[in-house]
């Protein structure tokens, strides 16, 4: 699609938006027969409640503040059934958010399709404006929420650190100066059991305290064939404890502190071949445990497809043991905020944040697909996490408010520790394969015996189908201990004018420093010890040597299947998921590197507000345009042997228009917003190989790109007793510049780019709808309120390399995800005081299939590895408020 198709769809969309508008005005208007008629009183509506925001780190309208934001109550998550923040993707436009082995946040388009520690999120998520630095435990479960508000677009100015794609901020309800509290107990489908309560206790005129607990469990529904163990279970236990002493009439002190221990169980995934031609497959006609004819390798495929949905059969699983697939985290949150008017127009607010969070081993990726220990990589040992921060802000106004201001100061320190293991496992090559590599040719088929000679390096020459056997596909243990620490210093400030009473000029600007201090450990496989491990065994006879290490001929002909033998001189002992290979002693690496990224980010916003027309149709409209830049800092990526790599950072600069609209005498609200969004060094996730032809999954300043769209939320209240929600989102994702590396001209020795501009944006689908409406009926006896919520996201890519987009444009299932369609259904009764609630409810109605975590890697493996999201489930929630 060229960029004008693009702006056209854009500007088409704009214009039928402001076209409905114009027709609804004309309609309001009276006509010339009815003007000479006596004057009507004007019908009265319901009214819209008014929305508070904090968008711009100050209290004001949602209609008047010139930011592209949705914001939701807490009742009006309960209302939807969203337990988790994970599910606002289906009622916020542009908000994608992909759960696998990482909890990934897109907006726009814009995220991080990593959960290593060492890469940031590009989303910014705040707790009682803490900001959580780690997207492992960005996903909360909204335990005693009193709102959320989404941020779209960069929000450099006053939310800083990493929100290239946007922020989303999470307000805690908090201790007031009444006895007041709630117990909310949810029962249902796979074992689902809930409890939340949450209690307030004023302990002295001045001082209140509030405890929240959440425990949420529900058994799997996912089954592993052969053990029968089930996968994505939720087992997950949080505590909040608030204080809030009014220290003084001017003076506030908040404390909270957060704990939750999360049990989980990562759903098991299924595989599908999607490259045949793949390195994996006839690429390099690799040969793997139980192959035994090298013209016709079929192993990889069979683990592959031993653990296809179309052998097993719907929501089941073949991965073999996999003890690495709990999810156990802890995590312990801490924060005091002080906030002091010390004149009436001025205040100083200052936030104290200590975090810790530590994670258990954990499958990050399973790329062979099957039960295989072919190609894996674990976090196979605990990581840590710890932050500290401080942010000091100034807020007031001067001129009666004319002239209003935010500005501050931020500082984080974080450290982090993370272990990681690369699985290789062992392979086989034929002869001829070794000596075509060798060549530098293309390797074609296999003769399965006799042919030849063939030169082999090392050993000379030798017949076609002689089996070599080993590391053929590097070294098969690569064990990774990552040492980060992180220093963020920044400085913001941020005004606005009011030109006139109508019109506000906004201007801000932040400047923001990185310091980031890497240590890389590698520990590898003693292939020394492989080799003579196999030669004891009788399995092979001379060895490759330093061109190949670990790599030998074998005695075994093909039809013995030598590769299996091998194989199975290295079982996993220990039962940690990982087969046992010798390890060297001593590291192949110990690397440090720091560097300090810094960067300016300037915003500026016009506005243009008419706060009230009257009883017209128009009551009142928000007009605004905006400018801002992002930035997301470098790192340094652990590339294999080649140590730590630098990337650059990320930035983005965004143009928007937006308005804001209230209607029907304040019954109807639209808001929109058109915008283009574009990236520099944009930190792209992809399938690369280090100097000794190790294949990693790596970051790396891939390309540029651009991003056009539009979004509309409607909200409208027709009666006093109807609700409906409207939301909807277009993107147009175009990469303007995009290169990658051949991976079998690489294995040749060979660069050999490729252009990849022609590729999607992964994860994120160009369309989303999403529709609610709920009806309330006042009876004797209470209220009664169905609701139906309905959400839309078109086709979505999930491939990492050029071989996967096209498997994709072959066959959109093979690194894809079709359109879907979910639909929760809800039905509540409220006593006539409103303290008591029950609620029965089945989430995925229609029982949509679906994959919230998926990736494809068409060149190298050609396999496409997935997972299913929750099928229908349903239940009751029964709630009481004293």
């Amino acid at each position: 699609m060229s960029k004008n198709d693009t702006n056209t769809k854009i500007l088409s969309a704009a214009a039928l938006i402001s076209a409905s508008l114009l027709l609804g005005s004309a309609h309001a208007q009276q006509s010339p027969d009815s003007a000479a008629q006596p004057a009507k009183a004007p019908v009265k509506r319901a009214v819209l409640e008014e929305v508070v925001v904090t968008a711009r780190r100050r209290e004001e309208n949602l209609q008047t503040a010139p930011v592209a934001v949705s914001a939701l109550s807490g009742d009006a998550m309960r209302q939807r059934g969203i337990a988790n923040t994970s599910e606002l993707t289906k009622s916020v436009p542009s908000l994608e958010i992909s759960q696998g082995r990482a909890s990934q946040i897109y907006i726009r388009g814009v995220g991080q399709r990593s959960g290593f520690a060492r890469v940031d999120p590009t989303v910014g998520v705040y707790l009682d404006d803490l900001f959580i630095p780690r997207s492992d435990s960005q996903l909360l479960d909204t335990v005693d929420i009193e709102n959320v508000q989404v941020l779209r677009g960069p929000q450099g100015t006053l939310f800083g650190k990493n929100t290239t794609g946007g922020a989303m901020v999470l307000t805690l309800a908090k201790p007031g100066d009444t006895q007041e509290g709630y117990v909310d107990v949810t029962l249902g489908s796979l074992g689902a059991q809930t409890v939340r309560a949450a209690w307030t206790q004023p302990i002295t005129e001045n001082f209140s305290v509030r405890a929240a607990l959440n425990h949420r469990r529900r058994d799997g529904f996912t089954e592993d064939v052969v053990s029968g163990q089930k996968g994505g279970s939720v087992d997950r236990l949080a505590g909040l404890f608030q204080t809030r002493w009014h220290a003084s009439d001017s003076v506030t002190v908040d404390t909270l502190l957060f704990l939750s221990d999360r049990d989980d169980t990562l759903e098991h995934n299924n595989c599908r071949i999607n490259n045949d031609q793949a390195l994996f497959l006839e690429g390099l006609y690799l040969m793997w445990p139980g192959d035994t004819n090298p013209a016709q390798p079929t192993a990889y495929r069979e683990n592959c497809e031993s653990n296809s949905e179309e052998r097993l059969g719907d929501l089941k699983s073949n991965t073999g043991p996999a003890p690495n697939l709990n999810w156990d985290q802890q995590q312990a949150l801490f924060g005091t905020t002080i906030e002091w008017f010390y004149s009436p127009d001025h205040q100083l607010k200052a936030v104290f944040g200590a975090r810790k969070a530590e994670k258990g081993p954990l499958v990050t990726s399973d790329q062979d697909g099957g039960p295989g220990n072919w190609s894996e990589s674990h976090n196979d040992g605990d990581s840590e996490q710890k932050s500290l921060s401080a942010e000091l802000q100034f807020s007031g106004g001067f001129y009666n408010e004319r002239l209003r201001y935010t500005g501050g100061v931020f500082y984080m320190l974080e450290e982090n520790f993370e272990p990681f293991t690369l699985v290789s496992g062992l392979g086989g090559l034929d002869s001829q394969t070794i000596a075509e590599l060798a060549a530098g040719q293309e390797p074609t088929r296999p003769i399965a015996v006799g042919g030849g000679p063939v030169n082999i390096p090392g050993i000379g020459s030798l017949a076609v189908g002689v089996p070599f056997i080993g590391a053929v596909t590097g070294n098969p243990i690569q064990q990774n201990e990552f040492d980060l620490t992180n220093n963020t210093l920044a400085a913001y400030v941020q005004t606005s004018f009011d030109i006139t009473e109508m019109l506000e000029l906004t201007l801000g600007v932040r400047w923001t420093s990185e310091k980031r201090e890497s240590e890389l450990v590698l520990t590898q496989a003693d292939t020394t010890a492989i080799e003579n491990r196999m030669r004891a065994a009788g399995l092979v006879g001379a060895c490759l040597g330093p061109e190949l290490p670990g790599v030998c001929q074998s005695n075994v002909p093909w039809a013995g299947d030598p590769v299996g033998l091998a194989a199975a001189l290295f079982p996993d002992l220990d039962g940690n998921g990982i087969d046992d290979f010798p390890m060297n002693s001593t590291p192949f690496l110990d690397q440090s590197k720091e560097k300090t990224f810094s960067k300016v980010t300037p915003m500026a916003s016009l506005s243009y507000t008419i706060p009230d027309l009257g009883d017209g149709f128009f009551s009142s409209v928000t007009l605004y345009t905006t400018y801002s830049d992002g930035f997301k800092s470098g790192f340094f990526e652990p590339r294999v042997q080649d140590g730590l790599q630098q990337v650059e950072p990320e930035e983005v600069k965004n143009l928007e228009f937006g308005y804001k609209i209230e209607a029907l005498q304040r019954s109807l609200r639209i808001n929109g917003a058109i915008y283009t969004m574009e990236f520099t060094d944009q930190q792209l996730i992809q399938v690369q190989t280090d100097s000794a032809g190790n294949l990693a999954v790596v970051f790396d300043n891939a390309g540029n790109s651009e991003i056009n769209g539009t979004e509309l939320e409607i909200q409208w209240m027709p009666s006093a007793n109807m609700l409906v929600n409207f939301s909807a989102s277009y993107n147009d994702y175009t990469f303007t510049e995009f290169s990658d590396r051949d991976l079998l001209q690489a294995s040749l020795g060979n660069t050999v780019n490729v252009d990849r501009t022609d590729e999607p944006f992964p994860v994120s689908p160009e369309q989303t709808y999403s529709v609610g409406v709920q009806y309330t009926w006042d009876t004797s006896v209470g209220a009664f309120t169905p609701r139906i919520d309905a959400s839309y996201k078109s086709e979505i890519y999930l491939g990492l390399d050029r071989g996967s987009f096209e498997a994709y444009e072959r066959d959109k299932s093979l690194a894809g995800d079709d359109a879907k369609t979910l639909v929760d259904l809800r039905f509540s009764w409220s006593s006539l005081d409103y303290r008591t609630s029950v609620a029965a409810f089945v989430k995925n109605a229609t029982d949509e299939r679906y994959l919230p975590g998926a990736a494809s890697v068409g060149s190298s493996l050609g396999t496409f590895f997935s997972f299913y999201g929750e099928p229908r489930t349903y239940g009751l929630e029964f709630r009481y408020e004293y």
